[in-house]
């Protein structure tokens, strides 16, 4: 009779203690909840609590990176460039003026006749030539040069859609391992109590040791998870430091906004994306107008293969030169020819390669065509696919809410539930939470990475 006695006492001691384990982990699990706030909503909007010191939205990021990223001031340097060398072979349309001045002592000898000089002497020279044709070599130029110049220009628009690419990769991704991390190290705290009071309770005698060992296994489990976390979020750290060229402080990570998905500016249909990033892609345009060079050059070689006429005029000063002395002068105009006749057939290879240059740009440019429309058709699939990700974390998210409160319940009622239950409703709670902002923010990724193949990424579509 008294040992039955004992073995009641000893049950009612132990649902009592599991009653408070698991009002006291509740109580925890519920005051890192804001309010009456329904865990269905943006688990990335409960923890957008903190007061910033620093204001640091993506908008602003990418107008910066758009003002100081050393790749894109390399690439406004590369079109001021190639403006300069558009204006200089237009300069092969006016005409050519040269001078040439010379001077010195000169002496005469000549053995057939006795007459010899010694004279101080100078000439001076003013010639002046203008291309008449040449069978479109200087236009040629001027259209490789234009080439040139456009291909700069599409190189310049790319590059600052692959670096806003990069800022808002980094910007989410810091983001996002930040939320991962709160949440890891919120059911970490968890289990640690869990843990601290089991082990507790069975020191007293009046706690399950199998229990104690399924909380530390769980602790380890999610220690690792916390680690693992850790290392991607310092990698995040050094990804934005690598692309801004800041490395922000805590108080200013916690300060990132998470933007809004940019609706206004998304096509309506699949096929509207790729007709869009097809007409638009930077990646396309600049290998059209790589097109355009290569069909100039291949105009400047084939010219070599026909004359060139030039009007020349020269007008020469001389003074005692060749032994004549006192002053002389000179006048010279008409229209000079020059042919190269041949050149042991390197015109002709020449021409071949220019020809095979030309090919290869638009092989090429059909390739990047299909790289075009596969990472449209990708980021499409990605954003519609995430959309119902995220829509099925928030069912997760309700489901396990709902479970932890019937758990609440039953043990309120008296009924027997395990720690380990206790444990794992709450650690499937986070990890849905924790999923829904991670699919969230790839699913803003995913819109964002559309609008760079359509090269519309500016910090004016940026929606904070």
């Amino acid at each position: 009779m008294i040992n039955m006695f004992r073995c009641q006492k000893s049950a009612f001691v132990t649902l009592a203690a599991s009653m408070f384990l698991f009002a006291f982990a509740a109580g925890d699990l519920c005051a890192a909840e804001t309010g009456t706030q329904a865990p269905a909503e943006s688990a990335a909007q409960k923890d957008a609590v903190v007061q910033p010191a620093v204001k640091v939205t993506l908008r602003d990021s990418i107008a910066e990176l758009f003002r100081t990223h050393d790749r894109i001031k390399a690439a406004e340097a590369a079109v001021a460039s190639a403006t300069h060398m558009h204006d200089r072979a237009k300069g092969a349309w006016y005409p050519r003026l040269n001078a040439v001045v010379d001077g010195g002592h000169e002496d005469m000898y000549k053995p057939a006749d006795p007459s010899s000089t010694s004279k101080w002497r100078n000439t001076q020279t003013l010639s002046a030539a203008q291309t008449v044709y040449d069978f479109g070599g200087t236009s040629g130029g001027v259209n490789q040069a234009e080439g040139i110049r456009k291909e700069s220009l599409a190189r310049l628009d790319m590059i600052r859609q692959e670096v806003s690419l990069q800022g808002v990769s980094a910007y989410l991704g810091l983001i996002r391992t930040r939320e991962m991390l709160r949440y890891a190290i919120r059911s970490e705290d968890n289990i640690k109590r869990l843990s601290g009071m089991q082990e507790a309770l069975v020191e007293r005698g009046v706690g399950l040791s199998y229990e104690e060992l399924q909380i530390k296994a769980q602790l380890s489990q999610s220690q690792a998870h916390r680690i693992n976390v850790e290392r991607a979020y310092t990698n995040a750290r050094n990804n934005y430091k690598s692309v801004y060229g800041v490395d922000l402080t805590e108080a200013q990570i916690d300060s990132l906004i998470l933007p809004s998905l940019p609706t206004k500016n998304m096509p309506d249909s699949l096929d509207a994306a790729v007709t869009k990033a097809l007409d638009s892609s930077p990646a396309l345009i600049e290998l059209q107008q790589s097109l355009t060079t290569k069909k100039g050059d291949l105009e400047v070689r084939e010219s070599a293969m026909f004359p060139k006429l030039e009007a020349v005029a020269d007008v020469t000063r001389k003074e005692n030169d060749q032994g004549d002395a006192g002053l002389r002068s000179e006048q010279r105009y008409g229209l000079q020819v020059s042919y190269n006749l041949f050149s042991g057939f390197r015109d002709v290879d020449n021409i071949r390669a220019a020809k095979s240059d030309i090919t290869s740009v638009r092989k090429s440019l059909l390739d990047r065509r299909r790289v075009v429309e596969e990472r449209v058709r990708n980021a499409w699939n990605d954003i519609l696919t995430l959309k119902k990700t995220i829509s099925l974390y928030q069912n997760q998210a309700n489901i396990t809410w709902s479970y932890l409160e019937l758990v609440k319940k039953k043990k309120a009622m008296g009924g027997e539930v395990t720690i380990n239950e206790i444990i794992t409703g709450e650690r499937d709670y986070i990890n849905a939470t924790s999923s829904q902002v991670t699919s969230e923010i790839e699913h803003i990724t995913a819109a964002y990475t559309l609008l760079n193949q359509m090269g519309l990424i500016t910090p004016d579509v940026v929606e904070n």
